[in-house]
């Protein structure tokens, strides 16, 4: 800073002299955003801001929103509740208490069958932490893995399948099965060519 000054926002110091500028935004930096000289992680941040600014991620966000409003109504279709009963970002938090399933064995159930999510509370919700009434689901990952609207549709099949036989062996591994056929067409990392 050329010229330091007192901050505009009021914030004083333990002694309650007034903070200069200066150090407000030290303090923002250290320990606010950055907890220490991890360069790595710092390194981690400038591509991260980097890729934010390409075209390639503008496409990639609005196809994260397209697919979670897929799933979204996917969900919905199947009498699944979700709350505020849709979305607008990348996940959805659904409240099973209409299904009779807690969080936890559905997140438990759904593991088995190599499908991925969490157990969360939802509003007003009934049970502890622990157990849960809901899940949260996100479509970040399925997206980056090259998977669109269509694909929403048969994740939420899947998923439903599992949720509608919690207790059902076969089923779950019959699902697990079917994940892991569906997913080889959406390869972790892709050949280079």
């Amino acid at each position: 800073m050329k010229t330091d000054f007192e901050n505009p926002f009021g914030l004083k110091d333990l002694k309650g002299n007034p903070r200069m500028m200066s150090n407000v935004l030290d303090m923002a930096v250290f320990p606010g955003t950055q907890g220490g000289p991890l360069e790595h992680v710092i390194a981690a941040k400038a591509v991260a801001f980097g890729e934010l600014l390409t075209d390639d991620f503008t496409v990639y966000a609005k196809q994260v929103i397209a697919n979670a409003q897929a799933m979204a109504k996917a969900f919905t279709d199947k009498d699944y509740q979700i709350i505020s009963g849709g979305t607008d970002n990348h996940l959805m938090l659904i409240d099973l208490r209409n299904k009779n399933i807690t969080g936890k064995k559905a997140q438990e159930t759904l593991d088995k069958a190599h499908i991925t999510l969490n157990k969360n509370a939802v509003p007003f919700d009934d049970k502890s932490p622990f157990v849960t009434s809901g899940i949260r689901v996100g479509v970040p990952a399925i997206t980056t893995r090259g998977m669109n609207e269509e694909h929403m549709a048969n994740v939420v099949d899947l998923i439903d399948k599992v949720l509608m036989n919690l207790d059902n062996e076969t089923v779950i591994s019959s699902v697990q099965e079917e994940v892991k056929s569906f997913m080889q067409q959406f390869p972790l990392y892709p050949e280079l060519g």
